[in-house]
């Protein structure tokens, strides 16, 4: 007679997953080739990396979406139950925070420093509107703002169980995200090529030092971006063959935190970028 699998069994043959072993490995590659100037080394990681996240997502789209609680499970608390996922996610938003806060805070040095030295760091800080099209990037600070609001009605869908609405405002979201890389690809495109803004060299006599810390900025938000819109795609996909439901959809609350946290960011460094 076979016997009823445990409550839980899903939640730990998810845990004991070598893929995440793998991710891990690939990023500290990758981080040592970096630091060691090694290009060979960070592709390696890089190669690591994709395959261990594509490995994952495989292992991930064959099952419906569920909460990992692991040891807590078996804990009988009066306190409201947070999956390991959701706590993981809010740990490694604080690491953004802080990580986000660092690039921020070290350009806004280097400009106050500029402003108030002046020649000894060769020219002045560019002004508003001097060289960046503040116009078309408050219209892409709208369309990214927009994404957060699709995100929080795909969010509601999901728990009503409404699957059509789900999918209707995850495609949303998913193409409002891509919309905002598109136009600050072009942005780069325009500014590098056209008018000259590079990571040494700057226009109109402006401090050098105005490129790489705009670059530094608003590129490690577009690579925060990219990945969202990587994660979207993935809970969008899963969302057309049916993967979540009214009970099981923390995938998707999930994605959405780190959305809004994108989102957030970028409202701070449009205005220090782009507008102060």
């Amino acid at each position: 007679m076979a016997h009823p699998e445990p409550a839980g069994h899903e939640e730990e043959e998810h845990h004991g997953s070598p893929w995440p072993v793998i991710i891990a490995v690939g990023m500290g590659v990758a981080y040592v080739g970096i630091v060691t100037a090694s290009i060979p080394m960070l592709l390696a990681g890089f190669v690591i990396f994709a395959g261990g996240a594509g490995g994952w997502i495989h292992q991930d789209m064959q099952r419906p979406s569920s909460a990992f609680y692991g040891l807590a499970a078996a804990v009988e608390s009066k306190l409201p139950r947070v999956s390991a996922r959701k706590l993981g996610l809010w740990l490694f938003l604080a690491t953004e925070i802080m990580f986000f806060s660092a690039i921020i805070g070290a350009s806004w040095t280097l400009r106050l420093r500029t402003t108030t030295l002046g020649d000894a760091f060769q020219g002045p800080w560019a002004q508003p509107g001097e060289i960046l099209n503040v116009p078309l990037t408050g219209l892409n600070t709208f369309i990214l703002i927009c994404s957060s609001l699709t995100m929080v009605e795909g969010l509601a869908a999901a728990e009503r169980g409404d699957q059509r609405k789900l999918r209707i405002f995850l495609l949303a979201t998913l193409l409002l995200g891509m919309t905002f890389l598109s136009i600050q690809a072009f942005e780069y495109q325009k500014l590098y090529f056209g008018e000259g803004l590079t990571f040494k060299t700057a226009p109109f006599g402006v401090n050098p030092l105005y490129g790489p810390t705009f670059y530094a900025q608003t590129g490690v938000h577009g690579s925060h971006v990219t990945a969202g819109v990587l994660a979207m795609a993935y809970i969008t996909r899963k969302a057309f063959k049916g993967g979540f439901t009214k009970e099981n959809h923390e995938a998707v609350e999930l994605v959405g935190l780190y959305w809004h946290f994108v989102d957030v960011v970028w409202i701070f460094l449009f205005t220090i970028v782009y507008l102060i």
